[in-house]
């Protein structure tokens, strides 16, 4: 169910929400890793959900550091929040 719930919400998102988010949470994106995020949820989203590490390791070289650094931060803060619902 709740993997339904992400999957639905993930297509909506666009390239603004993105960097909004990012924003939000005291992280500058460049123009080119917001695409590679973009692309990744919109065209890789069952692949995020059920193999995030294996999945987010294979964009690592095309982030920069202190991005990939962020994102594994946010996933690791995100399932332990709502470790009981995943």
């Amino acid at each position: 169910m709740l993997v339904n719930i992400i999957k639905k919400y993930t297509q909506n998102i666009t390239k603004y929400d993105i960097n909004k988010y990012a924003l939000s949470n005291n992280h500058k994106l460049k123009d080119r890793e917001i695409d590679i995020i973009y692309s990744e949820l919109h065209n890789n989203i069952d692949s995020l959900i059920n193999n995030t590490d294996y999945e987010i390791n294979k964009i690592k070289d095309k982030l920069e550091p202190t991005t990939y650094l962020k994102i594994i931060e946010l996933i690791n803060f995100y399932k332990e929040k709502y470790k009981d619902y995943l």
